[in-house]
């Protein structure tokens, strides 16, 4: 009997639901744990950050160590391959039009719903004050984030999916999957698109780095915007309340663009595993 060099997509999806509500139950303990103490909303505001920063890396990191264990070829299942370095140059002006492209989206959305407050209130611990708090949160929500998140699921779930299916579908679950983790209906559609896109361009290149500079780029914008004093409207890049319709032009010319050159690119060699 062939040895197995991934896992089964059953097998996959236990992991990772296994790993949220661990995840969950444990950010939940806390929370309750430090609400007994007393602690003033500031102070708990921080406590969420610092489990951010260490939080995020259990996401790959869990999944790893399973995977060696089971003697899985961690490179393959998690995609830690080696791209061409013009690989990231297309990721960047790809990722720039996705961004583009979903903030008009969002505008609109938030104009047929406002932001519940209970949105607003998931995003204070993305308030940051001081040099170490940014550190932390910098660390943890952009570059632990994307490695993860990517890692886990546009690597070991949509490999797993793809190897017992069409691309498609695994792209469309893992999406799916993706969107469900981030627990906010309000921003569903676009986390699921982008997630689509980031599918896409993870199997285009049989690598999740490209597709990590897109959501630390993604994950780093929304931090400044958190964290400035911009008005929603800023007069250059917005007109009435939406993205400047030039903006959406280059934004779909940038995103268009670059899916054509990557498409351009030599065809990754794949790994072919035994069923």
């Amino acid at each position: 009997m062939k040895k197995k060099n991934f896992p089964e997509p059953l097998e996959a999806l236990v992991l990772i639901l296994v790993l949220f509500s661990g995840m969950l139950l444990l950010a939940v303990t806390i929370g309750f744990i430090l609400s007994l103490t007393g602690q003033a909303s500031a102070q708990l505001d921080r406590n969420i950050q610092l489990f951010f920063f260490f939080g995020e890396s259990l996401f790959l990191i869990i999944p790893w160590l399973y995977a060696r264990k089971r003697g899985y070829n961690t490179t393959d299942l998690f995609r830690l391959k080696k791209v061409p370095l013009q690989s990231f140059a297309w990721a960047f002006l790809m990722g720039l039009g996705l961004i583009i492209l979903t903030d008009e989206l969002e505008r609109v959305i938030t104009l047929l719903i406002p932001i519940p407050d209970a949105i607003k209130e998931l995003m204070k611990p993305m308030i940051v004050n001081g040099p170490w708090e940014w550190f932390a949160v910098f660390t943890g929500s952009v570059i632990f984030a994307a490695i993860a998140e990517e890692g886990l699921f546009r690597g070991f779930m949509q490999v797993t999916l793809e190897a017992r299916g069409d691309v498609t579908r695994a792209v469309v679950l893992a999406s799916v999957s993706w969107t469900i983790i981030h627990m906010n209906p309000y921003w569903a559609i676009q986390i699921f698109i982008m997630g689509v896109f980031l599918g896409w361009l993870a199997w285009r290149l049989d690598s999740i780095w490209p597709s990590v500079l897109i959501h630390g780029m993604n994950n780093f914008l929304a931090l400044i915007i958190i964290n400035s004093s911009l008005d929603e409207d800023i007069p250059w890049y917005t007109y009435q309340g939406h993205v400047s319709p030039l903006f959406l032009i280059a934004g779909g010319l940038l995103l268009y663009g670059a899916i054509r050159a990557i498409n351009r690119l030599p065809r990754p060699v794949r790994t072919t595993y035994p069923s």
